[in-house]
């Protein structure tokens, strides 16, 4: 090789160490996904529904009147209210995963996603799990009660 080339070699290398000690290396993270790490369920007692614990397990209990009706929010029905953790999480998204029964309906969005609004048409104990669906699994389980 030429000098001239080695000399240009060097003026280059010793320039970007200049530069990278200045200015540094930042790294931008772009798409962070930020995963659940925890779900809990809410819900507290009020004048319709009881909430008590069975162990570690929350327990809602709605005493069964009449079927509930989700056009005028009528009859026996319990809305579930959650909180995922961080608040910060890429996808904040839960769905319920429970027992099947024709006595429980869980009310639906115009998008076809789950309010966790649930109708009752007669006496029936749900298992739930309210989970999260970014891959995670993670989830919390309770108990929904009408006696």
């Amino acid at each position: 090789m030429k000098k001239s080339t080695l000399i240009m070699i060097a003026i280059v290398y010793i320039a970007s160490i200049v530069v990278i000690s200045i200015f540094g290396m930042k790294s931008v993270v772009y798409n962070e996904v930020i995963p659940v790490t925890k779900i809990e369920c809410l819900n507290q007692s009020d004048d319709k529904t009881q909430v008590e614990y069975d162990g570690d397990i929350k327990v809602i209990s709605v005493e069964y009147k009449k079927p509930g009706n989700a056009e005028n929010l009528t009859g026996t029905m319990v809305q579930l209210s959650w909180r995922v953790l961080p608040d910060n999480a890429s996808n904040k998204k839960v769905k319920f995963v429970r027992n099947q029964t024709s006595r429980a309906e869980f009310v639906k969005d115009e998008a076809g996603n789950e309010v966790g609004l649930i109708l009752f048409t007669g006496k029936v104990v749900l298992n739930i799990k309210i989970m999260s669906t970014d891959g995670t699994q993670i989830f919390d389980e309770i108990v929904v009660w009408a006696y």
